[in-house]
């Protein structure tokens, strides 16, 4: 069978993938997009963006005519378990879309199918070679196999990338030690008093929404699906544990009364919780390729870097896609050099890097122990204080008071 022709082939139609799939065709660039997976996970993932792609989605108009979605600005948000107050900056540059990754995956697919990708499900990239001037890609599909000839490939195909591990690319990084357990699940109407920003237990205990609550065991985090999704049922909740993993390994399917064990163990109490959908286990790596580039192939997103705290991913992610697809749209329009690509590595592995340091500094703030909390406590005031080195020098000094005249 003769090879198909493409500009651009992207493995994976994630939302990074099929972000600079969008940005690609609106230049003008032939893009093949290939999927191993036939249809989209139904599983629920991020809950909503936060951070530069916010305001550019927007200005892309992916957002118009979408009832219910649209960018907030945000007066206060989490850094790690420290509350930050961003209102009284000056123009406030954090945005927020909340919006579940499935119907953000869906606008993207419908844009970049109107614009001409060809989005292939159920194929997947099994080997490619790049001889300098193209790339040749193997796919198989259900009852096939082809091969593509492309000018360029990027692997947006997760945290397991195959074009990573077929380009031999390092993904150095650690492994968490907390173990998170999650799902949904339903909790009766009356076994909760909501609360603004907050629900309140039976005996008049407090468990804020959409943050970590910290204990001594661990954290829980509960979240109302309603806030999300207005068509949801109001007693379905998003609860999450995080606890010191030992030697426990991850599991991709969970029974209900393990997370009802952890609920009780961080809490020192139960939650009434049934039902339970999607419930599974995971460990946080936080890891960052070596290479974002070899030659003509490319990394964006989970491929080229997992953080374990802090909502950044994403928004790291598509900010890959957005920056190579102008790199790589002025190369194949005869405006920029081949190795003018380069910059892309330069460029995003920076920004990796950087993203990699605050969230595994949130990550370090969130952790359960006495260290941990000391340091929030620690920090919180600091961030809390007009001048947060007097506040730091002062504790060096040896507390509040202020010293007596000699």
């Amino acid at each position: 069978m003769e090879p198909y022709r493409t500009q651009v082939a992207i493995a994976g139609a994630g939302p990074v993938g099929l972000m600079l799939a969008c940005e690609l065709a609106a230049a003008g660039v032939a893009v093949t997009v290939l999927e191993r997976a036939l249809e989209p996970d139904a599983m629920p993932k991020g809950n909503g963006l936060v951070g530069g792609i916010v305001p550019l989605l927007a200005k892309r108009g992916l957002l118009r005519g979408q009832q219910g979605v649209h960018a907030i600005p945000v007066p206060r948000y989490s850094f790690g378990a420290l509350p930050l107050r961003l209102n009284p900056l000056r123009p406030n540059a954090l945005r927020i879309l909340p919006i579940p990754q499935r119907r953000l995956e869906a606008l993207l697919e419908e844009r970049a199918r109107a614009a001409g990708v060809d989005i292939r499900r159920g194929h997947a990239v099994t080997g490619f070679h790049d001889d300098g001037r193209r790339v040749a890609v193997d796919v198989a599909f259900d009852g096939g196999a082809c091969s593509l000839d492309a000018g360029f490939l990027v692997g947006c195909d997760g945290a397991h990338s195959f074009v990573r591990h077929h380009l031999g690319v390092g993904f150095p990084g650690t492994t968490g030690s907390q173990l998170v357990r999650i799902g949904r699940v339903t909790i009766p109407p009356g076994a909760l008093r909501r609360r603004r920003n907050a629900v309140e237990l039976p005996g008049g205990r407090r468990l804020a929404l959409f943050q970590a609550n910290h204990t001594a065991a661990g954290s829980l985090t509960i979240a109302p699906v309603s806030a999300l999704d207005r068509g949801a049922p109001k007693d379905l909740y998003v609860i999450a544990t995080h606890e010191p993993r030992g030697s426990q390994a991850a599991e991709a399917q969970m029974p209900l009364q393990e997370l009802k064990d952890s609920i009780r163990r961080v809490l020192g109490g139960a939650l009434p919780i049934s039902g339970g959908q999607w419930l599974r286990s995971t460990v946080a790596n936080s890891r960052l390729a070596e290479r974002y580039r070899t030659g003509r192939v490319f990394l964006a997103g989970d491929a080229a870097h997992v953080f374990s705290a802090g909502g950044s991913a994403l928004n790291t992610g598509m900010l890959d896609a957005v920056d190579l697809a102008s790199r790589l749209a002025a190369v194949l329009g005869g405006g920029s050099p081949l190795e003018s690509l380069e910059e892309y590595h330069a460029v995003r592995h920076e920004a990796g890097r950087l993203a990699l340091l605050q969230t595994r500094a949130q990550a370090a703030l969130s952790a359960p122990g006495p260290e941990a909390e000391a340091l929030r406590q620690v920090l919180g005031a600091a961030f809390r204080s007009r001048h947060p080195h007097r506040y730091l020098a002062t504790l060096l000094i040896g507390g509040p008071h202020r010293p007596g005249p000699p």
